[in-house]
């Protein structure tokens, strides 16, 4: 007798039953097998992570890109308010007094970054972190808080515009620093900053703060004597009250703010403890002519 094989599909179970059937008989075999269409449906379930990952990063693309295209076009802003003219003066100096910040010892600018802006290296322009924390400051305090301004926006601030605290002023000042870090390098960034900033009586840049008060230089190699690491630190105290830390006005007051900046240093690692300590232990011995001079004026 012939053997038959026959197929059904039980609504039941979900399987594909394969029946054997011998011919003339009545008995049949059946053996199950599962549906092709719940393995589909198994498969279709086990894609769907690799799509949502492939959507996600899509999402994150497209967000990069955004991002992307707004810090263009806050930096095309910022050069609007930018004195081109102005600008030429401090990207290809001439004078003497002009030092860069390669022919300078690294205690130098490296105090600078510790007490103005630790985070100068890696931010864009414009600090998140410190600009969140001023907020918090503001909202949960009655007090204001400092230091919001990176080093890039100083010198945005120094080179094209004024000193007055108005919104205006600070949104001009961040889109200025935005640009910038897109035009030029940390180094150039730090270079025009050192050479451009306001020391006190009168002083800018610090070749002539540190003429005006050790009658010393700040290249490494100069023919004057070079600052030390005491009178780098004091000299980054300045820049955010020159008048108030002036060493020759207050010179407690001034001491203080030195111990502040070799301390950061310290913490940053520029420095040793040992340095620090050697460093507070100088003492600041100001030129003749500088004591000269702000007493009669």
């Amino acid at each position: 007798m012939g053997t038959f094989l026959f197929f059904r599909y039980n609504k039941a179970n979900g399987t594909i039953d394969r029946l054997l059937k011998q011919k003339g008989g009545t008995s049949m075999h059946t053996l199950s097998s599962p549906a092709p269409h719940s393995n589909i449906r198994r498969e279709r379930k086990a894609g769907k992570k690799p799509s949502l990952l492939k959507r996600m990063s899509g999402a994150i693309l497209s967000l990069i890109l955004l991002l992307a295209a707004v810090w263009a076009i806050i930096g095309y802003i910022g050069e609007q308010w930018m004195d081109q003219k102005k600008l030429a003066v401090f990207t290809q100096p001439s004078a003497q007094t002009y030092i860069p910040t390669d022919e300078m010892p690294d205690y130098v600018w490296q105090a600078f970054i510790a007490i103005e802006d630790h985070r100068f290296p890696y931010h864009p322009g414009v600090d998140p972190i410190a600009i969140g924390r001023s907020i918090w400051i503001d909202l949960s305090t009655d007090s204001k808080a400092q230091g919001a301004s990176t080093i890039t926006m100083q010198l945005a601030r120094n080179l094209f515009l004024s000193h007055d605290k108005t919104i205006e002023r600070k949104l001009k000042e961040t889109a200025i620093a935005i640009r910038l870090e897109q035009q030029y390098s940390k180094q150039e960034l730090l270079t025009m900053y050192l050479n451009t900033i306001y020391f006190g009586h009168g002083t800018y840049g610090i070749e002539k703060a540190a003429d005006f008060y050790f009658g010393k230089t700040v290249r490494e190699n100069g023919q004057k004597h070079t600052i030390t690491l005491s009178e780098a630190a004091l000299l980054a105290s300045l820049p955010k009250a020159p008048e108030s830390y002036s060493p020759v006005k207050h010179l407690e007051k001034a001491k203080k703010r030195q111990a502040l900046v070799l301390k950061r240093m310290v913490d940053l690692g520029f420095i040793t403890e040992a340095e620090k300590e050697n460093a507070l232990k100088k003492e600041i011995v100001l030129q003749p002519a500088t004591r000269t001079y702000v007493n009669a004026s």
